[in-house]
């Protein structure tokens, strides 16, 4: 299953919410959200509190860490009886979360910031992925050596994806031939001048299924400053319940910490999650994810740091293409209050 970034949220979304948070069915079983979070049993011992978390797509080995401190007992060590529900086209993690019928999510960096400039107060806790792993592929031994050597070739997209806008305008690609990417390679692979979006941690590997031997620029590489992978709750949320913030935050930091050295263990339950992927196939994940976890900043932070810079970048970057109508306050769209060094 190849793994498509949604569109960013727009203002169709916040009319959804409203319809949503009025029928919703409230927070994860087991949690007053009136209370402070913490719970007690008769014997005075602390209760274990269900969570539960959406996922961005379906399960994978872009969600390893989250497994991993489930499979491990990290979560209910930790007071948490965590529920993961696999994501999808149809399921979106910051409705969801908005309305209450989630009490995490996992999103990029720039959504989240769209998202708040339209009503809907998530906030970032943790980035798994300090970059994001999406790339552009071309076929190998192709002309190609930076973002500039796109023009005038065919590239298949999603449309209107905001890292894309940003390459199309930071390198001029004015005479580059856009069509939808619909997840399917098959035009790609018969044109061997085009490129392709993907993934480093997935359509590599499909390829290399087909015998299609392929290069890539990382968006990364094109200055785009965006955090991937972002586990998020609302400001509600933290207010009333931060000791069960910070039990998800901490165990899920840990979690990574088991997956990124132990991922073959924890590939067969995340398969049970999703029948449809392959462990061979969430094995190149991990492999290739990693680069995007474990950084200079990351070994001496702790696994899913963040910084006021990098989300004012973020925040910068989107209000010059347009994509945020005016700047905001870029310390609000996320915390780190939570995070274990």
């Amino acid at each position: 299953m190849i793994r498509r970034r949604l569109p960013a949220v727009s203002l169709l979304l916040t009319l959804t919410l409203i319809l949503l948070a009025g029928c919703g069915t409230g927070g994860a079983k087991g949690i007053d959200t009136a209370g402070s979070g913490s719970q007690e049993g008769e014997s005075g011992s602390k209760a274990i509190i269900p969570v539960r978390l959406v996922e961005a797509w379906y399960s994978k080995g872009e969600d390893g860490g989250y497994f991993a401190a489930l499979q491990q007992g990290y979560y209910k060590d930790a007071g948490i009886d965590m529920s993961i529900q696999p994501g999808g086209p149809q399921v979106s993690g910051l409705q969801m979360v908005a309305a209450g019928q989630a009490d995490f999510g996992i999103s990029y960096g720039d959504e989240i910031l769209k998202a708040r400039e339209e009503g809907i107060p998530v906030v970032g806790l943790l980035a798994a992925f300090q970059y994001t792993p999406q790339v552009f592929m071309f076929h190998k031994g192709e002309n190609i050596t930076d973002f500039k050597d796109m023009n005038g070739r065919a590239v298949y997209t999603t449309p209107g994806a905001l890292y894309w806008e940003f390459i199309k305008k930071q390198y001029k690609l004015d005479k580059v031939k856009e069509f939808a990417y619909t997840g399917q390679l098959a035009n790609f692979i018969n044109d061997s001048k085009s490129l392709n979006q993907g993934y480093i941690t997935n359509e590599p590997y499909a390829l290399q299924q087909e015998n299609v031997d392929v290069s890539f620029l990382k968006v990364k590489d094109s200055g785009y400053a965006n955090y991937a992978d972002v586990l998020f709750t609302t400001e509600k949320f933290i207010k009333e319940h931060p000791d069960v913030v910070a039990a998800v935050v901490q165990a899920t930091q840990k979690g990574w910490g088991y997956y990124n050295e132990n991922y073959k263990t924890v590939n067969p339950f995340i398969q049970t999650y999703n029948k449809d992927m392959p462990t061979a196939a969430m094995d190149y994940e991990a492999e290739h994810q990693k680069e995007f976890i474990v950084t200079d900043e990351t070994k001496s932070n702790g696994i899913g740091y963040m910084t006021k810079d990098r989300w004012q970048k973020i925040m910068e970057q989107m209000t010059d293409m347009g994509v945020l109508t005016k700047p905001q306050d870029a310390e609000k769209a996320f915390t780190t209050e939570f995070l274990k060094k």
